[in-house]
């Protein structure tokens, strides 16, 4: 019966049961040690296979979802003076040329007062409200500010910043006196230039306790930014930036100076796409080899795998028809032609446009049924691999059980030739005495 405990070799005979029953179940175990080997070489097979699968699929996510067009729509702004300013561009700007003069950058303005401490540590021997006003250049914004006697210059500074985010506080000093400084904190937040002989100015202040003074003092004046585009008029913005001046184009001026700009076409989309395109098919035929090629491949001699790298080259030829790409008829990989590439996005687009649509038509239908085909291999492999489980299961249950039987009758075996032994030495022992006692009665 099951859990039944067989011990052998505790008869004192010669006779190892159990031993001779280890040697019967390996030569029983060998269909079971066979089926083992084929479950590991069918899951390596079908690892193997999930990396094919996998890569094609990477493969195909290339043409999923494209838009050829897309590819060619793209613009480039080429600068001929970079240390003055610099361009970008959208899909919608103009094919143009045109130069640029910067007249003037942008500045914040900058204020201090023309009273100050000649302690940090000292005091405001009052108190009272300091009135900050910020002209926006569409209008004003107010903000009221208390300070206390007993207070330092640094804790009207810590309020002032906490009470508002147009204006940024700090401690000036001259060398003489620490002095409140005030300066535009978004330079872009006001179009106001300031004018100290119309008085006008993008900080203004009233209430500034007595220590600090009557008013402020302009060490930075505010200033929007000046261009002009060919020989038109004064272009302004009050940060560095001018957005749509021409529609799509955004320039980003540095320093006062000069500088042409060109804006054409751009095919860098397609030239990163054909680049991606050559890396994905190299990749997979480096996969095919791997499964195919050489005396340990899994798969040497496989047809439906190494079709694919033949189905792969058979729809190069929109490429290499029009020499964009090279073809190693050694390795079965290819690279890309990037000078005849310039040379034809120049001078023919369109022609690489209908190369890149058929090649892409071509492609995805192909990836796509390669990638079917192959799931279902897989599918068969695992379905292969739970047939291999089962039959192992069966087997070793049955093994189990002849293993049992075995041990049970040869158990016996051993004991019952444990107790011929002890008749035989019984009955040996019986002739010895009978001999004894004969001899006996002779005298």
């Amino acid at each position: 019966m099951a859990g039944e405990l067989f011990i052998s070799g505790l008869t004192g005979t010669n006779f190892d049961g159990g031993a001779m029953v280890d040697q019967i179940m390996q030569l029983k175990s060998i269909p079971l040690q066979k089926l083992q080997r084929e479950k590991a070489l069918v899951q390596a097979k079908l690892s193997s296979l999930g990396n094919l699968s996998s890569g094609i699929g990477d493969f195909l996510s290339l043409f999923e979802g494209l838009n050829v067009d897309d590819l060619f729509k793209g613009k480039r702004a080429t600068v001929s003076n970079t240390d003055v300013l610099s361009v970008s561009v959208t899909e919608d700007a103009p094919n143009v040329e045109f130069s640029v003069t910067v007249n003037k950058l942008a500045q914040g303005e900058i204020r201090v007062s023309n009273g100050g401490f000649s302690d940090l540590a000292s005091t405001f021997s009052s108190s009272g409200t300091l009135t900050i006003t910020y002209d926006t250049g569409s209008g004003t914004e107010i903000f009221n500010i208390d300070y206390n006697a007993g207070e330092t210059l640094e804790d009207l500074v810590s309020r002032i910043n906490s009470s508002q985010d147009r204006v940024s506080a700090s401690v000036y000093f001259d060398g003489t006196s620490y002095k409140l400084m005030l300066s535009e904190k978004d330079v872009g937040a006001s179009t106001v230039e300031t004018d100290t002989v119309g008085s006008v100015y993008a900080i203004q202040v009233s209430g500034l306790p007595s220590e600090l003074g009557t008013d402020l003092d302009t060490i930075q004046d505010a200033q929007n930014a000046e261009i002009v585009i060919g020989s038109g008029s004064p272009v302004i913005s009050p940060t560095n930036t001018f957005e749509n001046v021409i529609s799509g184009v955004t320039i980003e001026v540095k320093t006062t100076g000069s500088s042409d700009v060109s804006i054409t076409e751009s095919y860098s989309k397609v030239t990163s796409f054909l680049n991606k395109f050559v890396e994905k098919y190299n990749a997979t035929v480096e996969l095919v080899d791997s499964l195919t090629v050489g005396e340990e491949a899994l798969f040497r001699g496989d047809y439906t795998i190494s079709s694919v790298k033949i189905g792969m080259a058979e729809r190069l030829d929109p490429l290499i028809n029009l020499g964009l790409i090279d073809y190693d008829g050694d390795t079965g990989k290819i690279s890309l032609n990037t000078d005849r590439l310039n040379e034809l996005l120049n001078s023919d687009p369109d022609a690489v446009r209908q190369a890149i649509e058929d090649l892409s038509g071509s492609y995805r239908v192909f990836l796509e049924n390669q990638k079917d085909l192959f799931s279902g291999f897989e599918q068969a492999y695992n379905d292969r691999i739970e047939s291999i489980d089962n039959r192992i299961k069966s087997l070793a249950q049955r093994l189990s059980q002849e293993e049992q039987l075995l041990r049970r009758e040869y158990a016996q075996l051993e004991a019952f030739i444990a107790q011929a032994n002890d008749i035989r030495e019984r009955l040996k022992q019986f002739v010895v005495t009978l001999s004894q006692m004969t001899k006996g009665g002779n005298q």
